[in-house]
């Protein structure tokens, strides 16, 4: 198996999930704008969620209900429940639970969020492709799955076609390209296999829960996120690491997991760099002088699509975090104020 190859990793990543689970106890709210909000003391409470109906009219994450009412009048608030003065997400963690319960038929998880996880599929593809016949991979088994890089010589008249005839005909382009299944495992047939049991999951906690979910499946952590996010939503998107080199050469480093911070920061000024593929006209020895051994061969492989960080089973949260927003009057502005129990409440987040 090539290096870096061995592995079959997706990221499944819930569609406005805050939504849908507002939208499955109220069905009154589907196919509408809306979104969820947080308190109401201020400008009709923080934005959290928004339904893919409401972003087409400017509504976004962060922004106060009243304001994104005057970009979409008709946009129906749902809100977070409160339970003594604070923001209760029971209701979401519950339906998290159930979507990673069905998940875990079909894999090793890794609950990376409350509407996230990562799955291993590497076992369960190899234990597919003993069982399945010797004949070519069937297009209808994959029927939300595009493939990055693919179609990869699109003719004149072929700029024209609509995302879904673009996405068959980058698929059965693929999955031409593939060795028969009675033949060697490749990487890329790895890939295939995974995306048919991704394809069969999503089914399955659509069926069982009734929300539906975007997911990325390549070879680690790092592209399976990055897929899941180019075809979204209620669509699955597989990255080959033969398509890595185009799409790394216009990512901007910030783009990639663990590098939004200072570590990205770091790297574009030092190397004088805007995009991740910039990175593999370094060696690795001028990469490891400026940020280390262990950093240095990192981003040596990164860049190339390599990334070795495993899926860890897990079906609780990692963390938990709470801050609470004093915006406007609410605003503290001093130091006893702070510390009165009584003006304190709480905005939590898995």
């Amino acid at each position: 198996m090539d290096y870096g190859k061995d592995r079959v990793v997706a990221l499944v990543d819930m569609d406005c999930f805050y939504v849908q689970v507002e939208q499955r106890l109220n069905p009154q709210l589907k196919n509408k704008p809306c979104v969820v909000a947080q308190y109401k003391t201020w400008k009709g409470g923080g934005i959290i969620a928004v339904s893919y109906e409401a972003r087409a009219h400017g509504v976004t994450r962060n922004m106060f209900a009243d304001d994104a009412k005057k970009l979409c009048p008709d946009l129906q608030v749902a809100r977070v429940r409160e339970s003594h003065g604070k923001a209760d997400l029971t209701l979401y963690r519950e339906a998290s639970v159930e979507v990673i319960e069905v998940m875990s038929r079909f894999a090793v998880v890794e609950k990376a969020s409350i509407d996230e996880a990562y799955m291993d599929l590497t076992g369960a593809v190899q234990q597919r492709l003993r069982a399945m016949p010797g004949r070519p991979m069937e297009p209808g088994l994959l029927k939300t799955t595009h493939v990055q890089g693919f179609p990869q010589r699109v003719q004149e008249e072929e700029a024209v076609l609509d995302k879904e005839e673009h996405r068959h005909q980058g698929l059965q382009e693929w999955l031409d390209s593939l060795p028969s299944l009675s033949g060697p495992a490749c990487p890329e047939l790895q890939l295939a296999v995974g995306a048919v049991i991704v394809e069969e999951m999503r089914a399955a906690v659509e069926e069982h829960t009734g929300f539906r979910c975007s997911a990325g499946i390549s070879h680690n952590k790092v592209l399976a996120k990055l897929a899941c996010g180019l075809n979204k939503p209620n669509r699955q998107t597989v990255l080959p690491l033969g398509s890595i080199a185009e799409l790394f050469s216009t990512l901007p480093v910030g783009k990639i997991r663990s590098l939004g911070g200072k570590l990205g920061a770091s790297i574009t000024e030092t190397l004088e760099v805007e995009n991740i593929g910039e990175l593999t006209r370094f060696t690795r020895g001028q990469l490891t002088e400026h940020f280390g051994d262990k950093t240095g061969q990192w981003l040596y492989d990164l860049c190339r699509g390599i990334e070795f960080e495993p899926v860890k089973p897990r079906q609780l949260p990692k963390s938990i975090g709470c801050s609470k927003n004093f915006p406007g009057k609410s605003a503290l502005a001093t130091g006893e104020q702070v510390l009165s129990g009584s003006v304190m409440t709480y905005r939590c987040w898995d």
